[in-house]
């Protein structure tokens, strides 16, 4: 009889544990997901190595030559290219990669501290087991080994971004506003981030993010001269804007995680800015909804974590770009209380952390042990199901609900206890 009680007693017994250990569950399946990205992912994919980081540095040595900066595969505003004069004053490829990885993996590092003191900031507690775990899984996990792989600059946008929420708690709106204004300078599309600024109320931070940005960018005229900017306005964006219109119909083995695939599904021919345009028109109900209420430090970091998710599915980014998100990620794994709220975003977030391809599935599917009839049919669902929607961009709607329903919940909260 005790046996059998016993035996009963263990499904509940195995839900108190998942729910009580269901952030560090999340964060060790980033791991664990992580070291095997860092193994193979090099191997399969040796032009992925440095790409990134050999643009960074012929961007600096564009620079030092006097030369034009979008001759060599530069994509950002001119200014930035300053900022990687010490990659091209290292005088060899190799070694900038190298300086780019340290750069990469000490940014990382930065994002894990921020993300644990803006959980903290919150109202959570977190042990020993729950730090080392959340630097464990912000350094290793698929999307940050591929931005190291790449040696991208990433990881530093994101270290501004969580930076700069962390600023604007501290009550030093100048830095924060600098912080964000930073981040947007290098890729642009975080300038979204200004939104929240403005949704805080924030005036000082937002004073100081519209000074960096107009000053920086007006500071590089004289250095890099109109037509620079001039490429970068009609070239350059143009390009990036119309990446990824899916003009043959979307494409499962593409990476990017985007709402494009979407409407290039039930709309084909749109051109890249009309699928931004359609794209923000569907999120902005969502991040508004997420941004209802500003009153704790919870409230703030729902409503960031809604306009960095938003931002990472309305451009044509890939999943690797969701370490921008990290700061408001760890920090809400831990901040949210238990409810259906932190149960969506507990499963949007493993789905960020941990983002399938096809050929992941592959993987799995051609394994030995897996009947072939079986394997075909698995990978085979997969493809179809990936030409529509990446795991990635599941991940993101899931958090972008929780959010929303998070701030639901608080609006009805604060109104019964004003009632």
């Amino acid at each position: 009889m005790q046996a059998t009680r016993r035996l009963r007693s263990l499904p509940a017994r195995g839900r108190r544990f998942v729910a009580a250990h269901a952030s560090r569950l999340v964060l060790a399946a980033a791991v664990l997901a992580g070291i095997p990205t860092a193994a193979a992912f090099p191997t399969a994919n040796p032009g992925q190595v440095a790409l990134a980081s050999d643009a960074y540095y012929a961007a600096g040595r564009a620079v030092l030559a006097g030369q034009p900066l979008y001759d060599v595969g530069f994509l950002y505003p001119p200014p930035v290219a300053v900022a990687f004069l010490p990659n091209a004053l290292l005088g060899d490829a190799t070694l900038a990669y190298a300086y780019q990885l340290l750069v990469g993996v000490l940014a990382l590092a930065a994002v894990a501290v921020t993300g644990v003191r803006l959980a903290e900031r919150a109202g959570a507690s977190l042990d020993r087991t729950d730090r080392w775990l959340v630097g464990a899984a912000v350094l290793a996990s698929p999307p940050s080994v591929v931005n190291l792989v790449n040696g991208q600059v990433n990881p530093a946008l994101a270290a501004a971004l969580g930076a700069g929420a962390l600023a604007l708690e501290a009550d030093r709106e100048w830095a924060s506003g600098a912080l964000f204004a930073g981040a947007a300078l290098v890729k642009l599309f975080p300038a979204l981030a200004g939104a929240w600024l403005l949704r805080q109320r924030a005036w000082r931070a937002v004073a100081a993010a519209t000074a960096v940005g107009t000053g920086v960018l007006l500071a590089g005229l004289p250095l890099f001269g109109v037509d620079a900017y001039e490429t970068f306005a009609t070239t350059v964006l143009t390009g990036e804007t119309n990446v990824a219109t899916f003009p043959d119909g979307p494409d499962p083995s593409e990476p990017y995680a985007t709402l494009r695939r979407q409407f290039a599904a039930v709309a084909p021919g749109l051109s890249g800015s009309q699928l931004l345009a359609a794209s923000l028109t569907v999120l902005a109900p969502v991040v508004a909804a997420a941004n209802r209420v500003t009153a704790t430090v919870t409230d703030r970091l729902v409503g960031l974590h809604a306009v960095l998710t938003a931002m990472l599915v309305a451009f044509p980014l890939e999943p690797f770009y969701a370490v921008l998100s990290y700061p408001t990620l760890v920090g809400l794994l831990f901040a949210l209380e238990a409810g259906t709220a932190r149960r969506l975003f507990l499963a949007g977030a493993l789905l960020t952390v941990v983002p399938l391809s096809v050929a992941d599935v592959a993987l799995v599917a051609e394994a030995p042990a897996v009947p072939a009839a079986v394997g075909d049919a698995l990978l085979a669902a997969a493809e179809t199901a990936f030409t529509y929607v990446r795991t990635a961009t599941v991940g993101a709607a899931l958090t972008l609900a929780a959010c929303a329903l998070q701030q639901h919940r608080r609006v009805g909260t604060r109104a019964t206890a004003e009632y």
